[in-house]
């Protein structure tokens, strides 16, 4: 009864439009599916404890009256506690209200698996100030008196920006360890509340068909200790700071952490540096109008050197140490997946060696005409008249007439019998296309397209368009799939398509004098690219004119506008 009390005193909240970046990890913890949930951030000077609670689990969150007259708002969430250096802190109710729950990414909802949670959640927002910065605060879920937790509670802890933890669950008192100097190093005391990204510092260096590229994840302030950013006693990073963050990053990369590929040093060909941040729902490249403090800024580097092949080996010494840092984690990942490795101070190399039995180079090829004009004729039947014909003349010839006529009236009833069985005459000059026929030529000539985007020298990518693209329309065909089917992830790492599907064929236009065919054709492209150790696949539905001709027995590419690119 005091809850429906309580909602009727609520604010009925506006809906939060959770739209967002979508993320590239998935918690495989559970935690965001859980009916109740805690964001709990730790500032400097206070605890702020945002609760999400299930509307069938409301009283649980409702602490007992401590002051005379003290309304069920502020009552709701006391029974979550904190502790400050062992003393138990007295939450300030900033907000309670009801509102629509958020929207968090999770595994549960990526397979559909059912949440049985009430839509609409109470929402509160509390307060547990301190006076000094504390060296550890204790947060405990509401519990009974046997030490039970009374409710499941999901939790996401945050110290000054830097996550603490991935989405997990609260279910017992649990003692948070803080590092005001670095954040990064906050820690709990209970080693399964911790995050994806346990190091500020990590490398990850990705071996494509046509590149390999170094990505690194830093922050800002191991930057200040290698390069000079003049940066005064500015607290804080905007567009201008990262202008010359970018500037100074970018060279310095271009030298630090040297690779070979096959044995040979490379020189890279781009390095593109970003300000990120790294969350319970992945990565996320900041625009650069967002205003970050300097202290908690992170980076991200991303360091491409292309390839014309996958190499046999690739080997990377990484130069860079932190002070108190021994040992940088390392992913390495090439098209069957992905495994760990580390660069240590007395073992700094990393080598990755292609154990890709099975892989075959990606190329381009031509796509054979295997449908042309063709005429049903009764060729059986003419072939038979024919030899009875033939043998006629013969029998005439040698005198044996006899013969000659039985053999032509046994053959001339054999060629009426056969009349009805016809075969496909395939006529001269360019074929014609039904719709049915036009789907699988334009797959491949999609296919085709995918493949050939994979190539990063203007060379190399012509050479790609020419199994498929006549002479005359490499430049225009080239500059259009490059600018209507290239993906690229916010960090500005491209994609590659791994998959073509639902082609279909819209309308059949008239066919042009040259014999080009116009055809209105709409498919849907799964492409997949990766950034800082994280693979990204989705699904883009294109709708375009493509013109296509035979050629010298196989479908060529004469023209193609991309009228709608619609990710789903």
């Amino acid at each position: 009864m005091f809850c429906l009390r309580f909602l009727s005193f609520c604010l009925i909240g506006v809906c939060w439009a959770c739209s967002g970046a979508l993320a590239d990890l998935v918690s495989p913890f559970g935690g965001e599916t859980a009916p109740n949930f805690a964001d709990v951030t730790v500032l400097e000077d206070r605890v702020r404890v945002s609760l999400e609670i299930d509307r069938s689990d409301f009283p649980i969150f409702v602490g007992s009256e401590t002051e005379p007259g003290q309304s069920l708002a502020a009552r709701t969430g006391r029974t979550m506690k904190v502790w400050v250096n062992g003393n138990a802190v007295t939450p300030v109710t900033r907000r309670a209200e009801l509102r629509p729950r958020k929207a968090r990414r999770t595994a549960a909802t990526a397979y559909g698996l059912p949440q049985p949670r009430s839509a609409d959640v109470v929402s509160a927002e509390l307060d547990y100030i301190f006076a000094n910065q504390p060296e550890s605060i204790e947060i405990e879920p509401p519990m009974d008196r046997s030490g039970r937790p009374t409710a499941s509670i999901g939790v996401m802890v945050t110290h000054m920006g830097i996550p603490v933890t991935d989405y997990r669950y609260l279910s017992q008192r649990e003692s948070l360890r803080l590092n005001w100097e670095d954040p990064w190093f906050s820690r709990f005391d209970n080693p399964n509340l911790t995050r994806h990204h346990a190091s500020p510092l990590m490398s990850f260096i990705s071996v494509e068909p046509r590149e390999v590229r170094h990505e690194i994840i830093l922050r800002l302030g191991d930057l200040e200790n290698w390069v000079e950013l003049e940066f005064g006693n500015t607290t804080k990073v905007g567009s201008s700071e990262m202008r010359m963050i970018a500037k100074r990053a970018s060279s310095f990369f271009t030298e630090k952490n040297p690779i070979l590929v096959d044995g040979t040093s490379v020189t890279p060909q781009s390095v593109d540096v970003s300000r990120i941040t790294v969350g319970a729902e992945g990565l996320t490249v900041l625009p650069d109008d967002i205003i970050t403090l300097r202290r908690t800024t992170l980076l991200g580097v991303i360091v491409t050197y292309p390839q014309h092949r996958l190499p046999d080996q690739v080997q990377m010494r990484w130069d860079l140490f932190p002070n108190g840092l021994e040992a940088v984690p390392v992913t390495l990942t090439d098209p069957a997946g992905a495994v760990p490795a580390q660069a240590r101070q007395n073992d700094p190399e990393v080598i990755w060696t292609n154990h890709l039995k099975t892989w075959k180079p990606l190329q381009t090829s031509s796509v054979p005409v295997t449908t042309a004009t063709t005429l049903q004729a009764p060729l059986l039947s003419v072939a038979l008249a024919l030899f009875g014909f033939g043998l006629l003349v013969w029998a005439i010839r040698a005198s044996r007439l006899a013969t000659g006529l039985a053999g032509f009236a046994i053959a001339l009833g054999l060629s009426l019998s056969a009349s009805p069985v016809t075969s496909a005459l395939q006529l001269f000059g360019p074929p014609d296309l039904s719709k049915a026929e036009a789907g699988p030529v334009v797959a491949d000539l999609v296919k085709n397209a995918g493949v050939a985007l994979l190539e990063t020298h203007d060379g190399s990518f012509e050479k790609a368009l020419k199994p498929f693209v006549p002479t005359h329309a490499l430049t225009s065909v080239g500059d259009e799939i490059r600018r209507g089917l290239s993906v690229r992830l916010p960090s500005g790492a491209s994609t590659r398509v791994i998959g073509i599907e639902d082609v279909t064929i819209g309308d059949l236009g008239t066919k042009q004098d040259e014999g080009s065919q116009p055809i209105i054709v709409r498919w849907t492209a799964t492409v997949t690219g990766g950034h800082w150790g994280h693979a990204h696949t989705r699904q883009i539905t294109y709708r375009a004119l493509a013109e296509i001709s035979a050629m010298n027995g196989a479908w060529m590419l004469t023209g193609l506008t991309i009228l709608r690119a619609d990710p789903i």
